[in-house]
């Protein structure tokens, strides 16, 4: 019992000193990453640069001033003398046709609304990232902790080796199976020490900030359950993606841009005026107005409008096909998660405790001659296999979450600090 209770504090002393690290949280990296990413930034700059093109779509053509000079003969100077000679200035507006301004600004309110989706869509993808970055860290971490909880078991296990070996109670081939495989734990350790500083790198570039800083033991989400249907979560994300939003946009728009099409039948007006100086005859006033005439419309207008239908039937197939898309990617999620969370009861409340008594019972086993060494380490093995794939499974919920919560447009559960949609 006291050897028991000592290779159980060996097993946590791992964990008791990670914790005594600097810890990092994901409700702070989430926050960083919302304030400093460069993606989210430029994404922002973008719906605000468009928000500035509805008035200019509203807004009338610049008008158009003139000045002219009209002399009758050349050099002699005939103003006041001739009728046709005069100094004057003119003035000419273009004015759409009625109802063409207005399409024109609703086509830009269109854009800006399509622009914000996309922006949310590029929020909630780098939130998801760091989400997903953060929990596989998370995993890589417990995984090398048991790792190298496994190879100080199994340096143990060597220690016992050479012991019985020295008194002829063991062989030496089983000293040689120890040492092959506390030496396949040193490679099965490297690539992940490898792996712990790619994570890092990418959250810190995810926040704007140099790949080498240092960064702290993430903390374990205290989540094991997925708390929400699959209901639930398709009607969030038909009202809530962004990705659905956007193509369901892009339809309105293009329906705008057909009418807008249509209305260039009509045509468009030009007002002017203008008033001459004639010296010591009366001054003349004109006044015009004209009109566009749309002599190809065969060739220009027809096959504007014949372009913008086509446009949108192209917007209403992605808008279905974006639907059947979200619709696939919520399922498969959802599955992963409920499989994961299976798995994880599974493991925590069966095969763990099973498997952590088992390797108990083959040390004390091996202690008395009762098993070979061989048996001894298939069952570490074994036990801290079982380990890994709870780990495993753990991510694979949390990253299955962070996708659906990208796709619902808002989180599914709460990851530690103040929920926020």
């Amino acid at each position: 019992m006291r050897k028991t209770a000592l290779w159980g504090l060996a097993c946590l002393l791992p964990t008791l000193l990670a914790a005594q690290e600097n810890t990092v949280r994901l409700e702070d990296l989430l926050k960083q990453a919302l304030e400093r990413n460069p993606q989210i930034r430029a994404a922002g700059l973008e719906t605000e640069a468009m928000s500035y093109r509805i008035p200019q779509e509203r807004t009338l053509p610049d008008p158009m001033f003139g000045l002219e000079f009209k002399n009758m003969g050349f050099p002699e100077f005939t103003l006041g003398r001739e009728v046709m000679s005069g100094v004057g200035i003119t003035f000419s507006q273009a004015v759409p046709f009625p109802g063409k301004l207005r399409l024109r600004g609703e086509i830009a309110a269109k854009a800006y609304e399509r622009q914000t989706q996309v922006s949310n869509s590029v929020v909630l993808g780098v939130l998801k990232d760091v989400k997903v970055a953060y929990f596989d860290l998370f995993v890589t971490l417990r995984t090398l902790g048991l790792l190298r909880e496994q190879k100080a078991l199994l340096e143990k296990a060597l220690e016992l080796t050479e012991t019985k070996y020295s008194v002829g109670r063991g062989t030496q081939s089983d000293v040689f199976k120890a040492r092959v495989e506390i030496a396949r734990m040193d490679e099965m350790i490297t690539p992940m020490d490898e792996m712990v500083r790619a994570l890092e790198a990418r959250l810190n570039t995810l926040r704007d900030l140099p790949a080498d800083r240092p960064l702290g033991v993430p903390e374990g989400p205290a989540v094991e359950t997925l708390p929400a249907s699959l209901e639930e979560i398709k009607a969030a994300s038909a009202g809530g993606s962004p990705m659905t939003g956007e193509a369901a946009l892009m339809v309105e728009e293009g329906q705008k841009m057909l009418a807008l099409a249509k209305k260039e039948l009509s045509p468009d007006f030009v007002l002017g005026g203008g008033w001459e100086f004639k010296g010591r005859l009366p001054s003349m006033y004109e006044v015009m107005v004209g009109f566009e005439i749309p002599l190809y419309r065969r060739t220009k207008q027809s096959k504007m409008i014949e372009e913008s239908a086509v446009r949108l039937e192209s917007a209403r197939s992605r808008l279905a096909s974006a639907k059947n898309d979200l619709a696939l990617r919520v399922t498969e999620d959802f599955v992963k998660a409920r499989s994961a969370e299976r798995l994880i009861k599974l493991y925590k409340e069966t095969i763990l405790p099973l498997a952590s008594l088992t390797v108990d019972s083959s040390l004390a086993s091996y202690r008395v001659d009762k098993t070979d060494f061989l048996a001894l380490l298939t069952d570490i093995a074994t036990s801290f296999s079982y380990k890994q794939a709870y780990f495993r499974e753990l991510g694979e919920l949390w990253s299955a979450i962070a996708r659906l919560e990208e796709a619902a447009g808002r989180e599914i559960v709460n990851w530690g600090g103040a929920r926020e949609d």
